[in-house]
């Protein structure tokens, strides 16, 4: 090959480069595109039900003796004004943490985090479960102390949420 066969074949192959579509954007669109559609996907079909009922909470605990008289009238006493305190607007995540004895959860402004059942005890048990979401709790005693509650979720599994439902309609049934 002489150098002009040489010259015209290094022109052909650069016209050609410049000729060929890049394609490569195209490609990554298309990519981009599935990975939306993907995510819209699973947007639109929602979280799957829980495999076991669980609830979320925040709490505040005056603790005491409830064998001590004063102690307890105490621990009442303040619990009944930081509920109170609650209910004229200020925040209870604050007063959780600023008030609340439990070592735990003050921190985090009186969050336990999801839990499922049987990990409370008593009426604490039976309220986060069967009180209103979102609502302060009347003031519950357990032998903790006093406690005031605030749940803020509640995830039932199907079953779970068929026998809250059916016990809904007893209740309503029976006034």
């Amino acid at each position: 090959m002489d150098q002009n066969e040489v010259r015209r074949k290094v022109d052909s192959d650069q016209e050609f480069e410049e000729d060929a579509p890049d394609r490569t954007k195209w490609i990554w669109i298309g990519v981009i595109g599935v990975f939306i559609l993907l995510l819209l996907l699973i947007w639109l079909r929602g979280a799957p039900p829980p495999s076991e009922s669980v609830v979320r909470a925040r709490h505040i605990l005056i603790r005491c003796d409830h064998g001590n008289p004063e102690e307890r009238a105490e621990a009442l006493e303040q619990i009944t004004e930081l509920r109170e305190r609650i209910q004229g607007g200020e925040s209870f995540t604050r007063l959780a943490r600023q008030y609340s004895e439990d070592d735990h959860n003050a921190v985090r402004g009186g969050d336990l985090g999801y839990a499922p059942r049987g990990t409370y005890i008593g009426d604490f048990e039976t309220y986060v479960w069967n009180g209103p979401i979102g609502e302060l709790s009347p003031i519950i005693q357990t032998r903790h102390g006093f406690h005031l509650v605030i749940i803020e979720d509640r995830q039932l599994t199907e079953i779970d949420a068929h026998r809250l439902r059916r016990q809904q309609e007893l209740r309503r049934q029976q006034e």
